[in-house]
């Protein structure tokens, strides 16, 4: 056939395909000419692992390939690959060497193209090199997209003539993103830079977006009505600004405090609606808090929050009263909560546990968990380790989380025990024809984010932090603070890649074959971070290493 024709037959099969899909033709052509067509039968090496790099990168055009690592006559399954997929791209990392072995199991065609026409491709072309990251580093997860948190905040000297307001402090050089978190944790309206003053409103003129009015509105919201629309807007706000994985952080600290301040307002009007009825507040104290998610801070689409009461059980009386005074509450909440907006499945209380109990139960809960933690499934009981204090008397939660944290010291068995148990929940090892395939080579048609990434990387964080006594509640959080192991530095952006695809989709259940390209490569990479994370839970907190 004519080289020219075969030229133009592989520059049209590549346009069909990320990166190539958006590289002119010209430069599609200028790559084909560098290549040759292979053809393999099943069962044919391509590449070995610690083989020395070839000239050339390969473009799966027809068949099946598997990249494994075979050594000491241990062969472990990587990846599946199919058509439209790169080979051979490890050959531009390291030393060079390829770290995997690729064998074809089936007929296959590749497109060989020189490595020195890719990497031109690279260096001329923003998405080939992003596609080619993605590959290695979950850093690669940057998008076309801009957030309003990355606008311009007001200059300093414009500052300078607004009037002058109380409120928390900021750096000279602040970002809006600096701007925004400072006001919503504060639950300020102005913040203090450098003897001027930031308003939110001032702000909003910049970026916007008022985040921090719209939190105070929503806190202070008397009824239902008002404040269903304010939290339509804050969550349209939250996911404008999640352009990219990067977003996370910022977004899901904006979420929770919106999340976290309709609970706390709707609690407000549950004990309205108790008075009106003639309930007695109790005279002993009492606290309400979150458990699980909104805890732990990690909302970008707004769900009800899982709530429960803690009181001082001093009396019987007092005992008494206050626990039909909280369960009323308790009732009478999750109806302003759906009459909100805030709807969803009914929060599953494990054995030994309900939404309203006194001081010494929560305690013998834990004590026995602790204790006993096989007996009492401490996995099913995991995510009351992560409080949040929301309204009543906060200070009454710290000192249950410090009475806990010195419950902690004296177990050793509830760690390994729980590391084991966050085994459960392991990634797929790659998508394939649409499937997701999992590590045993079973296919299914959706992917679980919450089972196959989200969890199993907040059971793991929360494990390490309680080994390790860290009183950090967030994930994200919690992996910062157990060091600088690269292990740790993956997971988090593996957990934020797969929050911000749950965000996206708006469901934890993903259809793969629905997914871009490049979506499909940083999930397959958060997959192989999820699986590091937990082999080093395994080594370090159940095998004693």
């Amino acid at each position: 056939m004519n080289t020219s024709v075969i030229r133009y037959r592989v520059a049209d099969f590549l346009k069909r395909y990320a990166p190539f899909d958006s590289v002119p033709e010209s430069d599609l052509l200028t790559l084909a000419s560098t290549g040759r067509v292979k053809f393999h039968e099943s069962d044919e090496y391509i590449h070995r692992h610690g083989q020395k790099k070839t000239p050339f990168v390969w473009i799966i055009q027809q068949g099946r390939i598997e990249l494994i690592l075979d050594r000491n006559d241990d062969r472990q399954l990587l990846d599946v690959m199919g058509e439209g997929d790169i080979l051979g791209l490890d050959r531009f990392i390291g030393d060079g060497d390829y770290k995997t072995s690729a064998v074809t199991t089936s007929d296959t065609i590749l497109y060989a193209v020189t490595a020195q026409a890719f990497e031109e491709l690279l260096a001329n072309h923003p998405d080939v090199e992003q596609y080619f990251a993605a590959h290695f580093s979950l850093a690669a997860s940057a998008t076309g997209k801009t957030s309003w948190l990355d606008a311009p905040p007001p200059p300093i000297d414009f500052l300078q003539h607004r009037p002058v307001q109380p409120g928390p402090s900021l750096p000279e050089n602040f970002t809006t993103r600096q701007a925004v978190q400072t006001l919503m944790t504060n639950r300020a309206l102005a913040a203090n830079v450098n003897g001027a003053t930031l308003s939110a409103s001032d702000l909003a003129l910049f970026c916007n977006a008022n985040p921090a009015l719209l939190l105070h509105e929503i806190a202070n919201s008397q009824s239902a009505a008002e404040m269903k629309p304010l939290l339509d807007l804050a969550s349209r706000l939250v996911l404008n600004a999640l352009a990219r994985p990067a977003d996370v952080d910022d977004c899901s600290r904006m979420a929770t405090e919106f999340v976290a301040a309709a609970t706390t307002a709707c609690i407000r009007l549950a004990e309205k609606d108790a008075a009106d009825s003639g309930l007695t507040p109790p005279s002993t104290r009492l606290a309400w808090f979150a458990y699980g998610t909104l805890a732990r801070g990690e909302l970008l689409r707004f769900v009800p929050p899982k709530v429960g009461v803690v009181f001082d059980d001093a009396s019987n009386e007092t005992s008494t009263q206050a626990t039909i005074y909280g369960s009323v509450v308790a009732g009478r909440l999750a109806d302003w909560l759906h009459q909100c907006g805030l709807t969803g499945p009914e929060s599953l209380w494990p054995d030994g546990s309900h939404p309203c109990m006194p001081s010494s139960e929560w305690q013998q809960f834990f004590a026995s968990t602790i204790a006993n933690p096989i007996e009492y499934d401490v996995y099913a009981r995991r995510e009351f380790f992560d409080l949040r204090p929301l309204a009543g008397d906060e200070a009454f939660i710290d000192e249950l989380q410090s009475w806990l944290s010195t419950q902690l010291k004296n177990s050793d068995l509830l760690v390994p025990l729980l590391a084991n148990d966050s085994l459960g929940n392991l990634p797929p090892l790659t998508f394939f024809s649409g499937l997701v395939v999992s590590l045993d080579g079973t296919e299914h048609k959706d992917l679980d984010l919450i089972a196959n990434a989200l969890a199993p990387i907040a059971d793991a964080a929360r494990v390490f932090a309680l080994a390790a006594g860290h009183k950090q509640i967030n994930t994200l959080d919690r992996l910062a603070a157990i060091g600088g192991n690269e292990v740790f530095q993956d997971a988090a952006e593996a957990y934020r890649v797969a929050l911000y695809q749950q965000a996206i989709a708006g469901s934890s259940r993903l259809d793969p074959a629905k997914l871009e390209r490049l979506d499909q490569r940083l999930l397959k990479t958060a997959f192989t971070s999820v699986l590091r994370l937990l082999e080093h839970t395994t080594r370090k907190l159940i095998n004693f290493e």
